[in-house]
């Protein structure tokens, strides 16, 4: 939830007006409205330290709508730390994910993975 709440935190800063589903969308977890009138279904990811983020299995290279919101708490028990986010159109997650044991992932526990998904740092405007 703490992600979720820090997503809907920025949406609003940006001029979009988010809306939390609290479970009732199977994947997606705040439907945005925004500034332009156009809707975006946002799927919010956090880890802590590092890792891997669990995504959805099915292919998601059609999803023109949906967005990924990945978000490392690299020290999640000190409130003064940066969190790292990474927003990521669900195409692009389809291309990044790699098979894991419950499903895919897209992961950040090396220097290649993390390379990967650089350009999308704090890339709000894919909302």
């Amino acid at each position: 939830m703490a992600g979720e709440f820090f997503v809907m935190e920025k949406l609003f800063r940006l001029g979009h007006e988010p809306a939390l589903t609290l479970g009732n969308a199977k994947s997606i977890d705040v439907l945005v409205r925004r500034s332009d009138g156009t809707l975006r279904e946002v799927s919010v990811k956090a880890i802590r330290g590092g890792g891997k983020w669990g995504v959805a299995s099915e292919d998601e290279s059609a999803a023109k709508t949906r967005v990924y919101v990945l978000l490392l708490y690299r020290d999640f028990d000190n409130p003064k730390a940066d969190v790292d986010v990474f927003v990521i159109p669900a195409r692009d997650v389809q291309r990044l994910k790699e098979p894991w044991f419950k499903g895919h992932a897209v992961y950040c526990s090396n220097a290649v993975s993390r390379d990967a998904i650089e350009k999308y740092r704090d890339a709000w405007h894919h909302i």
